[in-house]
């Protein structure tokens, strides 16, 4: 028995060297580009090399038994373990994230390293920029289907997810569908208290272990689906849902990923039940998938019935139903051209065309609800606004997004809530306050003119972002005369007046023409509004 407690054994691992960051060092980037394929040959290669060589140092045999073991799930000497966690073997085992088995050392489980992305709060103790994640073994280590409460790790839909959340600090915030906990760990950072809540107890005792591991004790976990468990309001709310759409016909189940419900009924429940459970000024940032059809094309914008909270949607991908079966029966480990493959498609098919779907969509869905309070800031240089609680306008718009997301130094989600702020700001406000107010381009813009060899002038003129998701916009010679002196000198009227004396056209057509197009520049955070608080 130790009276160790499990943070120490984060502290051990962390002083080891298992980190995200030196791993990539320890085996190079061709070995880590490997594994970003979900190849592990490489590294597990490596690391037995070291463990044979006579020459290796300690450190290095310490790191490639702690990677063997936690990481690739391979068994491990039990001496050579013990040489590097120490006194921490015993807590590791009692908590049963080591098994032994005569002189072997093997984990029942995943315990990986997480490098904290940009945006995260840091604290000031050594090996606070990292976390340590406990879930089960995936498919890099094996080859079956991960079906039943198989509780995954960090998957690209959760690292996505960690990118789009706001970081300042709230006082009550929860997780819904907490999986391993990576959401609830870093809101901890943020947040007064956590709630997180999962509907697999094999879910919510995983994320109780990393957060032991991680010396976290702000986290309150909760048994329950969905909003169950959650009778008070939170002032930020996330969820990464186990969204995936599945014929209820198939004997396969997937917890971790599969919405147990008919269609998108899940997504739908849980998006028009959010803003219940949000305090005035709370927010919530999700994923999801839905369906589109012929008869409804709407999205998650229309399902939200509460009057005073703003949604705003990002779709990022849109996919047939073929192509969306592809995808998901592939992820299952059901071998292509295979007879259970043939009806698997059969059945998913089957039950699109039951209900009509044309395209089933992915994206992010951000509500903020209304604080009831006017305020009269908004956003005034790129990257920055103003305080969430921002209480111009409630707004509902959904957009496609499909370029990748530019450099964010100061990371996506405070890109979002700029645009965010501008819009609410924008739905409140008609061309009379437009045509009166200074704008100032971002900083980040590049303006790209196009020409036909031998032409003086350029056959078309584009607007790159340099953040965000880099969109690219086609101006016109007023709408880019007006980017290129916008810094907050002269109003929209102003400026329309001086081009048209320029352009020799009528002022006010220009004037109307250059409200909506700036209308559309500042939603996407191109132009910034400068108001007078």
């Amino acid at each position: 028995m130790t009276d160790l407690p499990l943070t120490h054994l984060g502290d051990t691992l962390y002083r080891a060297g298992y980190t995200e960051p030196r791993l990539r060092q320890f085996w190079g980037p061709a070995t880590s580009e490997a594994l970003a394929r979900n190849n592990a040959a490489p590294a597990i290669h490596h690391c037995i090399d070291v463990l044979a060589a006579e020459s290796a140092d300690a450190f290095d045999r310490g790191l490639a038994s702690l990677a063997l073991l936690f990481h690739f799930h391979c068994r491990v000497a039990v001496a050579d373990v013990r040489q590097v966690l120490g006194e921490t073997f015993a807590t590791a085992a009692e908590a049963g994230l080591i098994d032994i088995e005569a002189d072997e050392a093997i984990a029942p489980f995943a315990l990986t390293p997480y490098d904290l992305p940009v945006g995260v709060p840091r604290g000031l103790r050594s090996g606070d920029e990292n976390l340590y994640l406990v879930a089960d073994h995936g498919t890099l280590v094996t080859p079956d289907v991960l079906a039943g409460e198989y509780v995954l790790g960090l998957g690209g839909a959760g690292r996505t997810l960690v990118t789009l959340i706001p970081r300042d600090q709230v006082g009550v915030s929860a997780d819904i569908g907490t999986g391993c906990g990576i959401q609830a760990l870093l809101l901890a950072r943020h947040s007064r208290r956590v709630i997180a809540t999962d509907i697999s107890h094999r879910a919510l005792h995983l994320a109780a272990l990393s957060a032991e591991l991680n010396g976290v004790s702000t986290i309150e976990f909760r048994h329950g689906s969905l909003l169950e468990p959650l009778p008070e309001p939170v002032d930020l709310l996330v969820s990464n849902p186990p969204f995936v759409i599945t014929p209820r016909t198939t004997d396969t189940t997937f917890e971790y990923r599969d919405a147990g419900m008919i269609g998108d009924a899940l997504v739908r429940e849980l998006f028009s039940a959010i803003p219940s459970v949000l305090a005035p000024g709370g927010r919530s940032v999700c994923l999801g998938n839905w369906e589109t059809t012929s008869a409804d094309k709407r999205g998650p914008e229309a399902w939200v019935g509460a009057e005073d909270t703003s949604v705003l949607v990002i779709e990022r991908e849109a996919l047939d139903p073929v192509a969306y079966a592809e995808t998901w029966i592939r992820d299952g480990g059901i071998p292509r051209a295979t007879a259970a493959w043939n009806a698997a498609v059969g059945e998913w098919l089957e039950d699109f065309t039951s209900r009509s779907v044309e395209q089933v969509v992915f994206g992010y869905v951000l509500m903020a609800r209304s604080t009831g309070q006017d305020a009269g800031s908004t956003a005034t240089s790129a990257g920055t606004s103003t305080s969430p609680q921002v209480d111009d306008g409630v707004f509902r718009a959904r957009e496609l997004v499909t370029s990748s997301p530019a450099n964010n130094p100061h990371g996506l989600a405070e890109f979002l809530t700029t645009v965010f702020a501008i819009r609410s700001w924008l739905s409140s406000v008609g061309p009379e306050e437009i045509a009166a107010t200074a704008f100032t381009r971002s900083p980040d813009l590049v303006e790209h003119r196009h020409f036909v060899p031998g032409q003086s002038e350029p056959s078309s003129i584009t607007l790159e972002q340099g953040i965000g998701f880099g969109q690219v916009f086609d101006l016109d010679t007023a709408l880019a005369g007006f980017v290129s002196v916008a810094d907050g000198t002269l109003t929209v009227r102003q400026t329309a007046g001086a081009l048209a004396q320029l352009l020799e056209v009528d002022a006010t057509a220009l004037e109307d023409q250059l409200i909506a197009q700036v209308r559309a520049l500042a939603a996407a955070g191109v132009l910034l509004p400068d108001i007078a608080s």
